[in-house]
């Protein structure tokens, strides 16, 4: 599938994938490093000023974001402004921007249709914790289950983030992702380098974006509707902030997912 496409005509460069954005009445976008400028948490005014500025750039009246904390709980949302402590929103309000904040873990966005036309929309902010936990399935189960998308009609997309090529963990996550996932978490995990590291101390690679693609698929979401940047924000994240590489440092990129008014 077509990968992630940067926008430079616009107040800011915004990414966007080309099948998502050809959904009806949904609007999507990809921040990068040159705004707007978000706050490392869902409490601060940077977050707030940020957003709303993302969602009048997008033509929409006002945007809702979480306080991220890496867990599995998903929030629907129907009013702008902080949605409280999650890791995944989803909405059927028109009008209303959802946004997901990141410096490394990948972000999901879905959009769908009900059976009668009208769009869902929902975001899933994926750190490994959260992955561990579910939240894409979760996200994409409160879509059509509580807002009833046809899971047909679902588009989704990964944004760039830590990809397997760099994201380094130790044999603790693995262990907590066999115990949620089962055995066959072992296939998102590959061998890391072995050079520069004593003997017994190789460590694994974690591949979030097969994790996460393997839940979208085990939700229903067809193969061939499903896009992935497939770009690391460790290795190749000029335009991406990337808590390993810049630390404390790091600001948040959003991607951010809402539906336009019928016209």
């Amino acid at each position: 599938m077509p990968g992630l496409v940067i926008d430079e005509g616009g107040r800011w460069p915004l990414g966007r994938f080309p099948e998502l954005a050809a959904a009806p009445r949904v609007v999507h976008a990809v921040t990068t490093r040159d705004g707007p400028v978000f706050g490392t948490v869902g409490t601060t005014a940077d977050t707030a000023t940020a957003s709303g500025e993302l969602a009048a750039e997008l033509g929409l009246e006002g945007a809702a974001w979480a306080r991220q904390v890496h867990g599995g709980k998903v929030l629907r949302v129907d009013r702008p402004g902080p949605a409280g402590e999650a890791d995944a929103l989803v909405t059927e309000v028109p009008g209303l921007l959802l946004i997901g904040r990141s410096a490394d873990c990948p972000l999901v966005l879905v959009g769908g249709r009900r059976p009668g036309g009208d769009p869902v929309v929902g975001f899933a902010h994926a750190s490994w914790r959260a992955t561990v936990a579910g939240i894409t399935a979760r996200m994409v189960a409160c879509l059509c289950d509580d807002l009833g998308a046809d899971p047909a009609s679902l588009r989704a997309a990964i944004a760039p983030s830590a990809g397997p090529c760099c994201y380094e963990v130790g044999a603790e996550v693995r262990a907590q992702a066999t115990t949620a996932l089962g055995a066959e978490a072992g296939r998102f995990f590959v061998p890391g380098p072995v050079a520069d590291r004593p003997v017994g101390e190789a460590r694994e690679h974690f591949d979030l974006w097969a994790a996460n693609t393997d839940q979208l698929v085990r939700s229903g979401v067809a193969s061939t509707a499903i896009e992935r940047s497939d770009r690391c924000t460790i290795c190749h994240g000029e335009r991406f902030w990337s808590w390993r590489v810049q630390g404390e440092a790091a600001g948040r990129f959003a991607a951010a997912i809402g539906i336009v008014h019928r016209r």
